[in-house]
């Protein structure tokens, strides 16, 4: 591969993963020590329950997620079908979960901050709508997000946020060496 052809890719390689590393929507368990991370690996039996029960709690706050969607939002056209619970495994040593993440359509998002046409927040966006043509925010909107009749409908953050003490014991059961990172889960930060 000649060296112009191997720059080009690392430079691929770089936005791609520029684009994963800041996803929203997910919390990490970090574990602060690789020796115990090494050793977690060796018993199965506890890897595989740990792994369980996170599924379970994803499942859960899943389905929580989806009762309060349909409780305190009216109009729900995709936004119900669209929500998934990802769960991400660390490969290094065993499958262990290492990252789970959130996935749902833009909506979701508007409809938690009140945004909508003619009421966009102050930094602005870009965006490529589903025809291929590539969107942006208009300039008289700025700043007018969740005034007006569309107030924010806060759907996400409480009821992940009433979740949290579960999962943390789910993983302090698991590991004392464990911790959750949860500076991305949250909508409203």
């Amino acid at each position: 591969m000649s060296f112009i052809k191997r720059q080009i890719e690392n430079k691929r390689f770089r936005s791609a993963s520029r684009r994963t590393v800041g996803l929203p929507f997910e919390l990490s368990l970090e574990s602060i020590s690789e020796v115990e991370k090494f050793q977690r690996s060796k018993d199965k039996e506890s890897l595989q329950k740990f792994n369980t029960d996170v599924k379970e709690w994803a499942d859960d706050s899943k389905r929580d997620l989806r009762v309060s969607i349909k409780s305190l939002v009216k109009r729900d056209v995709y936004l119900s079908d669209s929500l998934r619970a990802n769960l991400y495994y660390d490969r290094k040593y065993a499958s262990e979960v290492n990252r789970v993440g959130f996935s749902f359509v833009r909506e979701g998002v508007y409809i938690h901050r009140g945004a909508g046409r003619g009421q966009g927040g102050v930094i602005g966006g870009r965006w490529i709508d589903r025809h291929g043509k590539q969107k942006e925010r208009s300039a008289d909107s700025a700043g007018l997000q969740g005034t007006g009749k569309r107030k924010p409908i806060r759907w996400f953050d409480p009821v992940i946020d009433r979740r949290l003490p579960v999962l943390a014991d789910i993983v302090s059961d698991y590991s004392a060496t464990m911790q959750i990172d949860a500076a991305n889960i949250f909508i409203e930060q």
